[in-house]
């Protein structure tokens, strides 16, 4: 009699830690989903931001170098070639591999495929880097308070604003500030499906 309460005093005790073991695990689903959501969110913000950094931090050293490289290539071709003859550099050359190489490293963790595929042909890379390879140009540019806001539309969830400081300084050494204003489409969790500067507050003429 004795052992048959104690055995049933056990059972009891075992349902109500059961109970309290599978309550717990059921309040800590809603959290572990919840980070998830943020981490998400994090990892396209940073995306936005690396890209971002990479457009209007100015010089880089590394493009600058490889540009160099290209244009040299480029004129020892040329120099072979008959006046008037058009040409291009080959895309197997040393030169124009380490390009590649530099924009994959760049871009590639941030884009997803078929977008990374359209910045070279569309010259969508290093878009405000341009001629900063010439002796004769030595404009700089610094980036700031970027801010990245997801769209509140429940129709476009992945849609993110943009907007970023840009401090320009001229080869003269003038300095003037500029507001950048974009929007971009994260397909993926931290990978950009469209990217698209609306309006780069007058850099565009800057650089040119």
């Amino acid at each position: 009699m004795y052992n048959k309460q104690i055995k049933k005093i056990r059972g009891i005790f075992f349902l109500i830690s059961s109970c309290f073991l599978f309550a717990g695990c059921s309040e800590e689903k809603p959290e572990l989903q919840e980070e998830v959501v943020v981490s998400t969110e994090d990892k396209n913000k940073d995306a936005v931001r690396a890209v971002l950094e990479s457009e209007f931090t100015v010089p880089n050293e590394e493009y600058i170098l490889i540009q160099k490289n290209i244009n040299k290539k480029m004129d020892e071709i040329k120099q072979n070639l008959p006046e008037g003859t058009g040409f291009g550099i080959p895309v197997d050359s040393p030169e124009w591999l380490a390009y590649e190489e530099l924009v994959e490293t760049t871009y590639k963790p941030y884009f997803m495929d078929y977008m990374y595929e359209q910045l070279i042909p569309a010259n969508k890379a290093f878009q405000f880097h341009l001629s900063t390879e010439l002796e004769e140009v030595r404009y700089e540019m610094k980036v700031r308070d970027i801010q990245v806001t997801k769209s509140e539309n429940i129709n476009t969830p992945k849609f993110y604003d943009i907007t970023a400081q840009v401090e320009y300084t001229n080869n003269a050494g003038e300095v003037s500030q500029h507001e950048v204003k974009g929007m971009a489409i994260l397909s993926e969790p931290g990978k950009i499906g469209k990217f698209e500067i609306r309006d780069d507050g007058g850099l565009g003429k800057q650089v040119q």
